[in-house]
């Protein structure tokens, strides 16, 4: 269970999104401190490459991940690169000034990355960081109320919990996947409640959104009023690696994502509801105590 103090740092940080805190534990999901002791199988799949640990993080070595002038002069706008080596560091985002989500991303969404890493010929795929005008999802151009991603502007995401092995110490992990690039806004498909369209897309990311996910979204909504997600649930949707990923007290949520930058030029990963979370230097005061709950 996060400590008093966590929900805080969050209502600090979402209290103006919704009238329900997002990125908080819903009442029929609380965590248990003492169940959260046992390991987590973290080491298969797309997690197999995330074993920094935290005080990797801390290694002045990868300043590169979270100091924005060093960030640039390394990757010179490859940011499909940037989001790979986040996530084969196990880098952890620092949400609502002291919540590490360890970030991790799909195999798919990382084969996709890469492609377009190492191509000079597809730049028009590379993932975008929105300007500091645009600190929220409404804001960015043609938003729409909708399941659309297209791993460009918009991602499709989870954010995962009772991950005790998740680097951070507080056993959160915010996965991104793979969307379907085929897929459109369109008002014959299933949408979730407030919709201002639904969108066609499939489910083609053997670890990303099922079709139950894509028909349902909601993310705009309050988080105690969605839908969380079970490994049971997420196993007979078609995730059939979820409990073996992230064990078997894992659950989650998923939301919608998009980069921008601040007027620092910090890069912030933001959820459709606004709650947002910025690269690491290492372990804040929230996830020292998640350290002492999980025994890290």
């Amino acid at each position: 269970m996060i400590k008093p103090v966590g929900f805080l740092f969050a209502a600090a940080c979402c209290a103006s999104v919704s009238p329900v805190l997002a990125f908080q534990l819903p009442s029929s999901a609380i965590v248990s401190a003492n169940a959260s002791a046992v390991a987590s199988p973290l080491t298969t799949m797309s997690m197999s490459t995330t074993t920094a640990t935290a005080s990797t993080n801390e290694d002045t070595s990868k300043s590169h991940l979270y100091i924005p002038s060093e960030r640039d002069e390394r990757y010179q706008g490859n940011i499909a690169r940037y989001l790979l080596d986040l996530n084969d560091e196990g880098a952890t985002f620092d949400f609502c000034g002291g919540m590490m989500f360890q970030l991790v991303l799909s195999d798919k969404l990382a084969t996709h990355l890469e492609t377009v890493a190492a191509s000079q010929h597809m730049k028009d795929d590379q993932p975008i960081m929105h300007p500091a005008s645009q600190p929220l999802m409404s804001r960015i151009p043609n938003y729409h109320k909708s399941a659309n991603a297209n791993n460009i502007s918009i991602f499709h995401g989870r954010e995962l919990r009772k991950i005790p092995s998740a680097n951070g110490g507080n056993g959160f992990v915010l996965q991104l996947s793979y969307a379907d690039p085929a897929g459109v806004e369109s008002s014959d498909a299933a949408a979730g409640k407030g919709a201002d369209a639904g969108w066609n897309g499939q489910a083609v990311d053997p670890q990303g959104w099922s079709s139950e996910e894509i028909a349902t979204y909601d993310g705009w909504r309050g988080d105690s009023f969605r839908k969380w997600r079970k490994g049971p649930m997420y196993e007979s949707e078609g995730f059939g690696t979820f409990s073996k990923e992230f064990g078997n007290d894992a659950f989650g949520l998923n939301h919608r994502f998009f980069l921008h930058l601040d007027d620092q030029s910090r890069m912030w990963l933001c959820a459709e509801d606004g709650c947002e979370g910025t690269p690491s230097a290492g372990r804040s005061l929230m996830g020292k105590l998640g350290g002492i709950l999980f025994g890290k």
